[in-house]
């Protein structure tokens, strides 16, 4: 069911892609809740896709237009820009884009407000995008496969050949090159074998264009869940979670993943505490009603965590200080 106006301003036939889109818009806004459609408009702009920090995607408040960059991008990152800002429409239709105050350059780390809203767009983008994916995976496989009239290759468990395939097809039709991989691991870290698996490698976090040079695997999930990323000056950050990243150039599940590719084995998945309920649920109740949806229970846990991690800086920086007084004292 077609739910918003999409609009190709690019010379390239993303008929496919389109009805994706529309699937996945349809899934968003009933988890959302969405009360108004925007229009999403695809942009085509060579010279931005030479830089290596260009746009991927924004949203226009005032018209609902999300405008999406669509030059060399593989068919999956632009879902994920299109997931991204269809949060931010939420956010919109909720009253956050008023008085927000700066927006400028600079403005996810200057105001405080502006800030909190990107890292539930992050969140919540890239959760409901991977689970639109999974929903959908064994379906969209088998509608390219009979279109496209795929032989089926029995040497290959249906799995992955389902994995490998459409990838294939997505890669071929849209004319993207598979990067090549450059590892850079954590010493001492507990490694395991991971099965082929979709990966990031180009990537933006913080604002700061990286590449990834390690990850995890979490065998209950059975996806990559952290990496380990690389500046352009060569400093390395590592185990940063998926949610906070941005990815803009990736390696599909039928090239990427088994040890026939040079693939290392990768770092074990740490177990997760459980959920815990919110400190002050007042406050996600953005729309006042006494009931929290998905979207605010998210939203106040990703603005409670951060606050907590403030804390617990402003806690040491504390006992630091009490250690450096005593030792001055003895002196």
């Amino acid at each position: 069911m077609k739910y918003c106006k999409i609009t190709n301003n690019s010379s390239n036939d993303y008929s496919e892609l389109i009805s994706l889109i529309h699937d996945l818009y349809g899934f968003m806004r009933g988890k959302l809740g969405l009360k108004t459609n925007p229009e999403i408009i695809f942009h085509e702009d060579e010279e931005n896709a030479k830089d290596i920090l260009g746009k991927t995607a924004h949203y226009q408040p005032d018209t609902r237009q999300i405008t999406v960059y669509v030059t060399n991008r593989h068919p999956k990152d632009i879902m994920r820009s299109i997931a991204h800002e269809l949060i931010h429409h939420c956010q919109n239709e909720q009253g956050e884009f008023e008085n927000i105050g700066y927006t400028g350059p600079g403005y996810a780390q200057t105001n405080k407000h502006m800030r909190n809203m990107e890292k539930s767009a992050y969140l919540l983008g890239n959760t409901y995008f991977r689970d639109w994916s999974d929903a959908h995976k064994n379906s969209l496989m088998e509608s390219i496969y009979q279109k496209d009239k795929l032989k089926r290759r029995n040497i290959m468990e249906i799995h992955d050949w389902k994995n490998k395939e459409l990838n294939r097809l997505l890669m071929e039709k849209f004319d993207i090159n598979t990067p090549k991989k450059e590892y850079d691991l954590e010493e001492g870290a507990d490694r395991i074998f991971a099965p082929n698996h979709y990966c990031a490698h180009h990537v933006v976090y913080e604002g700061q264009e990286a590449y990834t040079v390690d990850h995890n695997w979490d065998s209950d999930l059975n996806e990559v869940t952290e990496y380990d990323i690389r500046f352009r000056d060569g400093t390395i950050k590592r185990n940063v979670p998926v949610a906070q990243l941005e990815v803009l150039q990736a390696f599909n599940e039928g090239e990427h993943g088994n040890r026939d590719t040079g693939h290392p084995d990768v770092k074990k998945a740490k177990k997760k505490a459980k959920d815990e309920k919110l400190k002050n649920p007042k406050k996600a109740d953005l729309n006042k009603d006494g009931k929290l949806s998905k979207y605010e229970k998210k939203r106040g846990k990703a603005i409670e965590d951060s606050m907590n991690d403030k804390k617990k800086n402003e806690s040491l920086r504390s006992q630091i200080r009490s250690l450096i007084e005593e030792i001055l004292e003895l002196k």
